[in-house]
């Protein structure tokens, strides 16, 4: 696949957990460059379905053109949707009738080594941040959140022990000129933060920003909760996360559901995650904090009405 977009982790054993019936409908909700999508649909029969998001515009472009031949079908397999994956619960004609939904959290390499977002410090650009282009940017929540705001994003999303001090020097520094790029921000963390601890609090600073500009815990946990009315008995849920926070609210959305006594209720498949194994992480470094967790809508005495599968518009 293009080297600009992450090798896919875990892709065997997610691929394992999430493919119950080969004629299900599947929901990848981050298709980033397709990897776990290519492989879905590899595993699928001509009367399968998958739906993919992304709210990444060039990665819905990347797979068009990647995807062309499928697309192209008079009967597709494929939909390509170019929204976040919150709405993956909100597929009103696919309601009870899912096999399954797929989360790989972890953000595409060419999102991390691209100018165009902002994403990584390690690239001089405008501190945008966001995946799509909705919502306010990370240049704007820098330059406008009040203090107390800051501090609990650097706190919360990147546990950063310096959040006091780097605040206080953002909040200085915008007085004189506003923070435009990335480089802006760097000087600030190393000005602020001793240099040999200035590349893992760039790290999480940086992370924290991402996190709160996308509201990705927010939207994972809903997505998580949403996504069960959609699933048929027997359909599976699987999250691949590369950080504490996002694995946090996985292990705990599932608990909370896998305790309930409704018809929204799951059972976990991985008391433990699964991860990588030795083999994987010396091939691609980037898979070595991921873990998998998986989980299954019980079966229900009374089952749910399955919705008719119709394709979307692109």
């Amino acid at each position: 696949m293009d080297s600009t977009y992450h090798i896919p982790v875990l892709l065997r054993e997610s691929v394992d957990f999430l493919i119950t019936d080969t004629n299900g409908i599947y929901i990848d909700g981050t298709l980033g460059g397709g990897g776990h999508t290519a492989e879905i649909l590899r595993r699928l029969s001509p009367d399968g379905r998958l739906v993919s998001f992304d709210a990444d515009a060039i990665a819905i472009a990347h797979c068009r053109e990647r995807f062309a031949d499928e697309l192209a079908k008079e009967n597709p397999r494929l939909t390509l949707r170019n929204e976040n994956f919150v709405l993956s619960g909100e597929l009103a004609d696919i309601r009870g009738a899912a096999s399954g939904l797929l989360l790989d959290l972890g953000t595409s390499s060419r999102q991390l080594d691209s100018a165009s977002r902002g994403i990584s410090h390690r690239v001089n650009a405008r501190l945008d941040m966001r995946f799509g282009y909705a919502g306010i940017s990370a240049e704007e929540l820098l330059n406008d959140a009040k203090e107390d705001v800051l501090v609990r994003i650097f706190r919360e999303y990147g546990e950063e022990p310096f959040a006091v001090g780097i605040t206080r020097r953002i909040i200085e520094r915008r007085r004189v000129f506003p923070l435009r790029t990335t480089n802006d921000l760097r000087i600030i963390i190393q000005e602020i933060v001793p240099p040999h601890l200035a590349p893992r609090a760039l790290a999480r600073i940086f992370q924290a920003l991402r996190i709160a500009v996308n509201d990705e815990l927010g939207i994972l946990e809903k997505t998580l909760r949403n996504i069960v009315p959609q699933l048929k008995s027997g359909g599976r849920i699987v999250v691949i996360s590369y950080h504490s926070l996002e694995d946090r609210i996985v292990k705990n959305v599932f608990r909370e559901l896998s305790s309930a006594e409704n018809s929204n209720s799951i059972t976990i498949l991985t008391p433990k995650p699964l991860v990588p194994s030795a083999a994987e992480t010396a091939s691609n470094p980037r898979s070595r904090s991921a873990k998998l967790r998986v989980a299954e809508k019980r079966k229900q005495t009374q089952s749910l009405a399955a919705g008719r599968y119709r394709p979307y518009a692109e």
